[in-house]
């Protein structure tokens, strides 16, 4: 692995691992930000005087991306254009020393700028690319504008979200954006410790689509219409596969998510329930059964919740070891005990809107304790740092740069 950089004191289970992002807007950039979450000395090129369009996202205050702060934290910012053969120079001088290189491009486009895998393992053979897209490398589709929402689509997910007497409604976060850049993240760190380890000579290609992800998740779907020819019902929740698992209305008109889905967890609702004779009830014996009449028992436990406050069933259910929990909106999460007390959210000090909360980072480690060193940074912030440290430009090579837009 690359050497530590010399960017303040990273700290993180990946903090020797190098990593050349080219990547806009999510998938590329989520990769790089959870790397870099991780202690990876993430070096993101944008182009000069334009930058990541993710920069231009809402939220906003005063014109700034309030997402940027949280999306390219931790990495270092630097300007590059790509296109032209100084640009590439630099890039492939980056690519030398790196471990793992991070794209988003349309297939075919880094190609077109002289900088394709077989040019990068030319100046080094064990650089891992991790490439990611909206239908793969390959396949017909291989050229298709690729964006999360159509790709979700594409994928056989947002078929069943929603009511089936209605249109089918997308996620609202981009999901197929965000779980590619989880795959492309171990994707690229497996292939990378293949080589430390010696299971492998040489880099390869990852090739990450944004579809293949959401169809990973959707084994259990896939196998019953393999064996069954069983097309999934359209549904706000899944209510085919284990029963009960439902949301439900509280007396002081709050929700509560009930997942009794086992039948240890099933007998033991029916204790807190006091309704013993449910049990014995031949529509709710078994799984299959409770399924078959999830409609019945839904509407049996809707007018029990509907008798207690929010708190008062969460208690209830939690002291009897029943699956639940409030259905928290934004600002249940802000005032929520559990979240203060493991920090999920952390307040961060940015030179902008000043102390901003953004997600902590996660997983947490034992031992290789991983911290928010800064937050998104300005256009080419680290342009100095990286070309004249990391590279050892003299200051006249750097102004030249500057002074051609290379920069």
């Amino acid at each position: 692995m690359a050497n530590l950089t010399k960017e303040s004191k990273r700290t993180g289970p990946l903090k020797s691992l190098k990593v050349i992002e080219i990547a806009n807007v999510v998938a590329g950039p989520f990769a790089g930000s959870l790397l870099a979450d991780y202690g990876a000395d993430v070096i993101k090129i944008e182009m000069p005087g334009v930058g990541d369009p993710f920069r231009q996202f809402l939220p906003q205050k005063d014109g700034e991306s309030l997402r940027w702060a949280t999306m390219a934290r931790n990495k270092r910012c630097v300007t590059l254009d790509l296109r032209t053969e100084k640009g590439k120079d630099l890039f492939l001088q980056l690519v030398k020393d790196a471990d793992l290189v991070l794209e988003n491009f349309r297939p075919g486009t880094i190609e077109k700028w002289g900088i394709g895998f077989d040019v990068m393992k030319a100046v080094n053979p064990k650089i891992v690319l991790a490439r990611i897209s909206g239908y793969g490398q390959d396949g017909p589709y291989r050229e298709k504008a690729g964006f999360g929402t159509p790709a979700t689509a594409y994928s056989g997910y947002t078929a069943l979200q929603g009511y089936e007497d209605r249109a089918p409604v997308s996620p609202p976060v981009a999901l197929a954006d965000l779980m590619a850049g989880m795959f492309a993240v171990m994707g690229g760190v497996s292939s990378v410790l293949a080589i430390i380890n010696g299971d492998q000579a040489k880099g390869q290609v990852v090739d990450v689509s944004l579809y293949e992800p959401l169809v990973r998740v959707l084994e259990s779907q896939i196998a019953d219409y393999s064996i069954n020819e069983t097309k999934p019902v359209r549904e706000p929740m899944s209510t085919s596969v284990a029963s009960p698992s439902y949301i439900h209305k509280t007396k002081d008109n709050k929700w509560v998510i009930i997942g009794a889905s086992t039948q240890k967890t099933w007998e033991r609702l029916t204790e807190v329930m006091e309704m013993p004779e449910l049990l014995k009830d031949p529509r709710f014996i078994t799984n299959p059964d409770r399924v078959k009449h999830n409609d019945q028992l839904v509407s049996i436990i809707d007018q029990w919740t509907a008798k207690l406050s929010m708190k008062e069933l969460v208690n209830l259910l939690d002291d009897g070891g029943v699956p639940a929990g409030p259905v928290n909106e934004m600002d249940d999460i802000f005032s929520d005990p559990h979240f203060i007390a493991r920090n999920s959210i952390k307040k961060v000090d940015h030179p902008i809107f000043g102390m901003l909360d953004i997600p902590n980072i996660f997983p947490k480690f034992s031992e290789t304790h991983c911290e928010i060193r800064h937050l998104g940074q300005g256009v080419g912030a680290f342009n100095e740092e990286v070309y004249k440290g990391d590279l050892g430009l003299s200051d006249e090579e750097y102004n030249q740069l500057m002074k051609e837009k290379i920069i």
